[in-house]
């Protein structure tokens, strides 16, 4: 079993170092150097920005996905994925470690380059600009522990001894108006282009305002006029032209570059790998694959439906056994590799992963605009995401439009389609504690489960570490 760092005391003191950051926005130097030898160089501190995006994803699979009703039985030889599976995670799994490591590590990135950013010779929009970079990652990263987590330490600067690291944990209001804080700073001082593909601009920052507003209305805080917000930030990325749904879903993923509906994503060079997701998913010999589709899930579609007919695939003949392999989502699966049979250690698949994508912001435009006023207008949003969903888009019984629901029943549409659309993007979990939705877990595996569902369930164990070292009280364990 790996074994998980103290984040939170450790990688949050500023050492001099900084992480590189890989893939497309990849910088030099490479090396260790201290902060007086690297900020001599004003193109210095914008390096040191850009190294910030080296902790994401902060995806970790079995937090972000497994743990949700559209999922089958993963291989019993993957470590700790049937434990999760099964609603018995500890805080001595290192997905947990992970979960928790990964947004303080960029935490401690981004509050690092703040400090220095406050004194540094930039001009004051340039540095308006990089202040409002690192505050966009800063509160992507506490939204993320957050929702995982519930009450979490709130460091706000850098750190100089341990002691100043042993900080308690803030209640979840006061992450939230940290988060809000920053959001709202990155979407008044980001540019309204990104200087690189893969960093942030000023509309990731209203998009991610649209999810935050929309999780803050949902469980656990149930700030349902937050919903009003929600749908304003929605609107004005939709309303702003800058993006289209792809026509075709498939053509939304098996890339490295920006689609025309993608708004912000985690890159790889092409050639050099980084995207575990292949890995995870599929199900050819020698793979140990964790997010598989759950019967129940690929029965649930409509008919006609392309991210059914392209985004599972169900009858592959294995080049290996010559068998038909068990079903498994295409999203991020490289099939060429699955032709020649090639194994997980010879996996190397650059796909980009989507962060944040346009179908998103109609999904919470639909959902925002129902619960504040019912579905008459909200039919509008939903339903261009079905017709893009067509197999035959001339067909209207294939995924037909919505029409004629309750309040209630436009809500339970809206579920639904998040899964059938945003599956294996890491929505899963946060989107089934907002809607509060665990139960469906219960019935989908049943008596299959370790542990039944339970209040737990709103979030998971902080890693022992945390605990020991911290002397922070631990989160309600799955019994």
């Amino acid at each position: 079993m790996k074994r998980t760092i103290n984040i939170l005391l450790s990688s949050l003191i500023a050492l001099g170092g900084f992480s590189s950051c890989e893939g497309i926005l990849e910088e030099s130097p490479k090396t260790i150097l201290s902060p007086n030898e690297f900020f001599q160089n004003p193109d210095g501190y914008e390096s040191v920005v850009v190294g910030i995006y080296s902790g994401l994803p902060l995806y970790v699979t079995q937090t972000h996905e497994m743990l949700i009703d559209i999922y089958g039985m993963p291989s019993p030889e993957s470590e700790q994925a049937l434990p999760v599976y099964n609603n018995q995670p500890t805080p001595f799994f290192y997905n947990a470690g992970n979960a928790w490591n990964r947004p303080y590590s960029v935490i401690k990135d981004a509050n690092f380059i703040i400090s220095n950013l406050e004194e540094s010779p930039l001009d004051d929009v340039k540095k308006n600009q990089l202040l409002a970079e690192s505050r966009f990652l800063r509160a992507y990263a506490y939204f993320d522990l957050v929702q995982l987590f519930g009450d979490v330490p709130l460091p706000k600067v850098v750190g100089d001894t341990y002691e100043s690291l042993k900080l308690p944990r803030s209640s979840q209001e006061e992450v939230y108006d940290f988060i809000l804080e920053d959001l709202l700073f990155a979407e008044n001082n980001l540019p309204d282009e990104a200087p690189q593909e893969g960093r942030v601009y000023k509309l990731v920052a209203k998009a991610l305002l649209a999810r935050v507003y929309a999780t803050m209305a949902g469980n656990p805080l149930n700030e349902t006029a937050q919903y009003n917000n929600a749908l304003e930030k929605a609107l004005e990325v939709i309303n702003s032209q800058k993006f289209s749904l792809e026509d075709d879903y498939s053509d939304v993923f098996h890339h490295a570059e920006y689609t025309s509906e993608s708004i912000w994503e985690k890159q790889y060079v092409p050639g050099r790998g980084g995207n575990s997701l292949h890995n995870s998913s599929c199900t050819l010999e020698g793979y140990r694959p964790i997010l598989v589709p759950g019967e129940d899930f690929i029965n649930s579609f409509p008919e006609g439906d392309r991210r059914k007919q392209w985004g599972i695939v169900n009858d592959k003949i294995s080049p290996i056994s010559g068998t038909v392999l068990p079903p498994y989502f295409q999203k991020f699966v490289d099939n060429d590799l699955v032709d020649r049979g090639t194994g997980p250690s010879g996996a190397i698949v650059s796909y980009a992963i989507p962060l944040i994508r346009l179908a998103e912001m109609y999904l919470i435009a639909a959902e925002a605009e129902n619960a504040l006023n019912g579905p008459t207008n909200a039919y509008q949003y939903i339903n261009q995401i079905r017709q893009r969903a067509r197999v035959d888009k001339g067909n209207a019984t294939h995924v037909p439009d919505l029409e004629g629901l309750s309040k209630e029943q436009f809500q339970q549409a809206v579920i639904a389609e998040y899964n059938w659309e945003l599956h294996q993007e890491g929505h899963g979990w946060h989107n089934m504690k907002r809607f509060n939705t665990f139960d469906r877990i219960q019935e989908v595996r049943g008596n299959s489960l370790t542990v039944p569902i339970g209040a737990y369930n709103q979030t998971w164990p902080i890693p022992i570490e945390e605990i020991t070292n911290n002397n922070i009280e631990q989160n309600p364990l799955y019994q």
